[in-house]
Formats: structure tokens, sequence, C-alpha cells
């Protein structure tokens, strides 16, 4: 019912292997963690367009090759204790969760809409050689567009849409992706909106949420599972 944000991103440098393994120690099962593009194409696990904040490199992740990439240090912002963690590539976040027996929920970061479908191809096709186990996958996106590309490459995966703005959104609109669930902002999430959700015969996620004592309010809305940064204290309470 708790997945570890970014890994655990209140334990760690956010989309490292660090912070995945923090996730593991915790106890979750699943972590959700984000994929884009380097300059040469290959899918490396970062959140933001530019390296600014998460890392000491300056510039936008897609102009940088994996190379380059992995020359940086992604952890020392942190913390010192963290000097030296690098920039994980997909492979190597595919081979630590199949280490520590977690599931994952990858979100497909989309910055511009003409990565979305070279995104989508890359991360597939290196999934599928890994033989990473379907029933331990989600594929997650704000982009409908890539979440149709999932679909018509691997439909087996299940697919979730994330949303941060209800208005506007139709259930009706998003049937045509055979969604497994719905993974929204905790603070626009009602009863009304949950309902909803629950209805239409969907798995329902929230995320950010890092307050373990407001977690039984939103489980009796009927969510399922809690995307947090911290996902120590939701594993003791």
């Amino acid at each position: 019912m708790i997945s570890g944000h970014r890994g655990a991103a209140a334990l760690a440098p956010e989309n490292t292997l660090a912070s995945v393994r923090k996730a593991a120690e915790s106890g979750v099962s699943w972590i959700e963690v984000d994929t884009q593009l380097s300059l040469d194409g290959v899918p490396i696990v970062f959140h933001d367009e530019t390296l600014n904040r998460c890392s000491n490199g300056r510039g936008k992740v897609a102009d940088h090759t994996v190379a380059q990439l992995k020359t940086l240090d992604a952890g020392q912002w942190f913390s010192p204790a963290f000097k030296g963690e690098t920039i994980p590539t997909l492979v190597e976040l595919l081979d630590t969760c199949l280490a520590l027996d977690l599931s994952l929920n990858l979100e497909l970061k989309i910055h511009h809409r003409h990565q979305i479908e070279p995104l989508v191809k890359a991360v597939v096709t290196l999934i599928q050689q890994k033989a990473f186990p379907v029933d331990k996958l989600i594929f997650s996106s704000f982009e409908k567009e890539a979440l149709e590309h999932c679909q018509a490459l691997w439909p087996e995966v299940r697919r979730g849409f994330i949303c941060e703005v209800w208005n506007g959104y139709s259930l009706d609109s998003l049937k045509s992706l055979d969604l497994y669930s719905i993974h929204i902002d905790h603070h626009i999430l009602t009863p009304t909106i949950a309902d909803s959700i629950k209805a239409a015969g969907l798995v329902l996620k929230i995320w950010t949420l890092n307050t373990p004592s407001k977690a039984d309010r939103f489980f009796k809305m009927g969510v399922d599972n809690i995307i947090t940064d911290k996902p120590d204290q939701f594993q003791v309470c």
C-alpha cells in the first residue's frame, strides 16, 4: 500500500541507487522513479529537465551523453554522505530492483512532446531485453500519448495516468488507454473524485503524501497506494 517516491527521496538523493536501496530497507515492495533519454538515446533515471538541482552539472539532461552524465555527482547536493553517487542508467536501476525484489512504477518523464516516441521505444526495448517481470512493472505518465505508445508496443504492461488537475479530465476520455490506475496529487483528491475513479474499476494511487497521520483518511476514500518520500515512516504506522 506504500511506494517509495523517487526511491526514498527524504532519505537519500532522489532517483539514485542509494535512494532505491533506502526504500528497500524501509520495507516497501514498490518504488516510483523517473526516466528520460540522454543525448545519445540511453534511458537514464532523472526527474528534472535540467541537471542544476540534483547534480553538480548544469544545463539540460537531453544535451548530455550518458558518458557525460555518468561523470557527474548526483549525491552531494543532498548530503556529503552521498558524495560520488551517480545518475543511474535504467539498466542499473532494473538490475538493482531485481536484486532487491522491488516492483517498479516507472514514470516516463516527458519535457517536450518530440521526446515521447523515442523514449517509449527505447524504454520498452531495454526492459524487454532485461526480461523484467511484467507483473512487477507499471508505466506511468502525465502524457496520454506516451501511454498510447506503451499500449501499442507492450499492451501487457499496466499503465497509470498521472494528474495534478482533475477539472477538465474525463474518465471517458481515458477509456481507450485501458488503464490500470490513476495517480493523482493528494492535494486535489476528494471523496467524489475517488468514488468516480474506483467506480471505473481503476486502482487509485496518490502522490506525494509525507504525513503518515493523514494516511487513514485517504485509505478510507479508497486509495490503494500512497507514494511517499518517507516510506520508512509509513511502514511503522
